[in-house]
């Protein structure tokens, strides 16, 4: 087996997760520390809630100015919050010599994730419940990316759940198709981008020199800023009251979400936090129905099931995957 180094302190191996554990890694596990079960699922579950606000205040802020607009808002308060905690938590925001260019790799595929994500979320030609079930199936391409990136074997499994995530993303787009199959497919090409940035961001730390989460979201909110900011200079508008207030809680609940996410995945392992990822996209669901009065198709809702069960699926592999070794120890 391969093996990996992930932590952010010591310089022993920690075993690369299998092409299940990979679909849901956003963060490396840090090897030698005590996990933390309730409290990484308890991180993880307020990320999500922040993220499903996130994405129905994106959409609302679109009304009152354009997406790069609400893009920039995202990135520039996310990384006010990235830095305010840092400097509250004190935690270094350098990032090691040696990942560098992995830090660089996985702010700039973010950047363009994050493009196609405000992007989708900014078009009312598509519903925000569908958008977000798009970008759900970014978990499917780390698992098919894993083998070759990461040295992760493959299994029979991952190719069934593949086929099931994309037969729910098929139900998901086909009502749409005909007036925004352009979107639905930039919606799933910044999943693709989604699954090259897991995949840089678990590889970094691997020599030994590890970043603190403050840092990584950090890099990658500055980065992202740059971007969004160039390309919204050309359209801006500046927005009322509300629409400015709009702005400010999309950047404040992605920046926040983002370090929750981080957090709950340096507490417990990949698997078992990644699984409760899910959650986001059910409350996004009902967050849109809520608030935007979207009323879903059984067969989008139908498809949406799929791409979270092929996920769930891969997650509980991974999850008793990971246990086996114990398991065998024990023994």
């Amino acid at each position: 087996m391969r093996y990996v180094s992930t932590s952010s302190s010591s310089q022993g191996a920690v075993a690369a997760h299998p092409p299940g554990a990979s679909a849901i890694v956003l963060a490396a596990e840090r090897e030698g520390r005590a996990a933390h079960p309730t409290a990484g699922v308890l991180w993880m579950l307020l990320a999500q809630s922040l993220f499903a606000a996130m994405n129905v205040l994106a959409r609302l802020s679109s009304e009152h100015a354009p997406w790069p607009e609400v893009a920039a808002s995202r990135t520039l308060v996310g990384a006010a919050t990235a830095l305010g905690v840092a400097l509250v938590r004190r935690a270094p925001l350098s990032v090691g010599r040696g990942d560098r260019r992995l830090a660089w790799a996985r702010s700039l595929c973010g950047t363009g994730a994050m493009l196609c994500g405000f992007y989708t979320l900014g078009t009312p030609q598509i519903a925000l419940g569908d958008a977000v079930t798009l970008g759900a199936t970014s978990p499917i391409f780390v698992a098919l990316l894993a083998p070759r990136l990461l040295g992760e074997r493959t299994s029979p499994r991952l190719w069934l759940a593949t086929l099931l995530a994309f037969v729910g993303v098929g139900l998901v787009a086909a009502p749409r198709l005909a007036i925004a199959g352009e979107i639905a497919l930039i919606a799933t090409l910044g999943a693709v981008f989604s699954a090259f940035a897991m995949i840089w961001l678990r590889r970094i730390g691997a020599g030994g020199e590890g970043a603190s989460p403050e840092a990584i979201a950090l890099h990658f909110s500055l980065v992202a800023s740059a971007a969004m900011v160039a390309l919204s200079i050309p359209v801006w508008r500046t927005p009322d009251a509300l629409g400015a207030l709009l702005l400010i809680g999309t950047g404040l609940a992605g920046g926040l979400a983002q370090l929750a996410m981080t957090r709950a995945y340096a507490l417990d392992s990949a698997a078992r936090v990644g699984a409760i990822g899910y959650v986001g996209v059910v409350l996004s669901h009902v967050l849109a129905a809520a608030w935007l009065g979207e009323s879903p198709s059984a067969d989008q809702l139908l498809g949406a099931a799929l791409v979270t069960a092929a996920g769930l699926w891969l997650a509980s592999q991974a999850l008793r995957d990971a246990r086996g070794p114990g398991r065998r120890a024990a023994r």
